[in-house]
């Protein structure tokens, strides 16, 4: 009985998402900080949980889509915490189709947001945005406070979202919203996606031999996935007061870097790799991100460095964790 209470003291975080590409990084976070965790997940990609987590006595899977509001409503009646991840990502899959987007991007978060707050147990809603929201802003460094401009429906719904929730979060209520908007993630997670930018050239740099980087000049900020995920961490071990109502810009100024910078460091990773510029496509995101607001309040400082977290790809590719990169498992679109 003893050792029953004690394991119940512990705060439950429902994390709806939670075996993403993002999600299981943060699952495995929160569960080594001393948290329970109710992972949401509708497992759209075909990934299977692990077996690490799947005999945690403190994992427990629920197997869910957003979008049926009765079942999000029931689970959102007893966490301490809930830590909103879950949603279409990227522009290619947002895009192809629209209207399964809105639903899933903006209708569904907010109704989990106005069942949240009608129960009032939770204390903290963490949800994920991104740095995408800035829109292309070539020559400005961004802060939180700066002007949203998106130019996609994916970087559009979420900033809507992240308004919407933050404008309908009565004083003295529960929960408190806190808004994280991430750098372009990259680096190895077990639900591995190669249709990230970083993500994609070392695939190329690693098995082709060649990586193909357009133009190159546009700037973009990255955070390895580790890093994302303490911020998570983080942003629920500080003091409420600290992160209520507050919106944190993730990642490193030392990481904002440019496209060609990070192709011939890629390259110069990959033996024999050939790195070439094209014109291609303009690029729509193309922005360089402050990240002080997050060091100074939440002290947070990646711990991985570029180099590293790149050479964490290639080598897992190397060593065959990847059984096929280029199945349609490793991708959202």
């Amino acid at each position: 009985m003893a050792a029953t209470a004690i394991a119940e003291s512990r705060p439950l975080a429902l994390v709806i998402g939670g075996l993403g590409y993002v999600g299981q990084a943060v699952t495995e976070r929160l569960l080594a900080g001393g948290f329970r965790i109710r992972c949401v997940d509708s497992l759209l990609h075909g990934q299977k949980p692990p077996e690490t987590l799947i005999s945690h006595p403190d994992f427990e899977l629920v197997t869910a889509d957003i979008r049926d509001g009765r079942k999000m409503e029931l689970l959102v009646r007893d966490p301490d915490a809930i830590l909103l991840l879950a949603g279409l990502v990227g522009e290619a899959a947002c895009e192809r189709e629209p209207g399964e987007t809105l639903q899933t991007n903006l209708l569904a978060p907010l109704s989990i947001w106005e069942a949240a707050l009608y129960h009032g147990r939770a204390e903290r809603f963490l949800f994920v945005s991104s740095d995408s929201c800035y829109g292309k802003r070539p020559g400005e460094v961004l802060y939180e406070t700066s002007r949203l401009a998106p130019c996609s429906l994916y970087a559009s719904l979420k900033a809507r979202t992240e308004q919407r929730i933050l404008a309908s979060s009565p004083r003295g209520t529960f929960p408190k919203p806190v808004i994280l908007r991430l750098a372009t993630v990259y680096g190895y997670s077990p639900r591995m996606r190669f249709d990230l930018a970083a993500n994609l050239l070392v695939r190329e740099a690693t098995l082709k031999r060649r990586l193909i980087v357009h133009s190159g000049e546009q700037w973009r900020p990255f955070v390895h996935v580790r890093d994302a995920a303490e911020a998570f961490y983080l942003a629920l071990a500080a003091p409420l007061q600290a992160v209520a109502g507050e919106v944190f810009n993730v990642g490193s100024n030392d990481l904002n870097v440019q496209f060609k910078d990070l192709g011939a460091l890629i390259a110069s990773q990959c033996e024999g790799a050939e790195l070439t510029f094209s014109p291609g496509e303009p690029d729509l995101r193309d922005y360089r991100v402050d990240f002080s607001k997050i060091r100074e309040i939440l002290d947070f400082q990646p711990r991985t460095s570029l180099a590293d977290g790149l050479a964490g790809i290639r080598d897992a590719i190397l060593a065959g964790v990847f059984p096929d990169p280029y199945s349609p498992l490793y991708r959202n679109a």
